[in-house]
């Protein structure tokens, strides 16, 4: 999932960079973390959501109900009107969301030559075909979730 991440950047040296990731910011929830250096910004963001996924899940929470706003949405809210830099930051929660299991699914040859070739070429982003069609089946969940069905 891609989180937006708010950095408010610090005014002098002996402060450090805040951040917020206002999707994890929600009901009793809040995400905040910090780093002295730029170049610790990822790994320090990071570790605070999958630290927060995994309280939310310790707690029941429904991992698949989280919505991410994007970055002009939060831009626009006056309680993050201190960030003044937004990054998106990718995080696996494919192991929060409970077990995997195998399906059997027929697809036409274009359509898997297509897949395969977009896995090769986003290797750093997905893993296999699975984990690309797992992540096309929450996007198109995740853009219809406000409609009946």
């Amino acid at each position: 999932m891609i989180f937006t991440v708010g950095v408010e950047t610090p005014e002098n040296e002996n402060q450090a960079y805040g951040m917020v990731v206002p999707a994890l910011c929600q009901l009793d929830y809040g995400c905040f973390s910090a780093a002295d250096d730029v170049d610790d910004l990822l790994p320090m963001v990071t570790e605070a959501i999958t630290m927060m996924l995994e309280a939310m899940v310790e707690d029941g929470f429904d991992l698949t109900t989280l919505k991410d706003k994007g970055v002009t949405h939060y831009k626009a809210d006056p309680e993050y009107a201190d960030f003044d830099t937004w990054l998106l930051v990718d995080v696996d929660i494919s192991e929060y969301l409970g077990k995997k299991q195998r399906i059997n699914v027929s697809l036409p040859e274009y359509l898997l030559t297509r897949i395969d070739r977009r896995v090769a070429a986003m290797g750093n982003y997905y893993k296999d075909r699975s984990h690309f069609l797992a992540n096309a089946a929450h996007r198109e969940l995740h853009a219809h979730s406000d409609k009946e069905m």
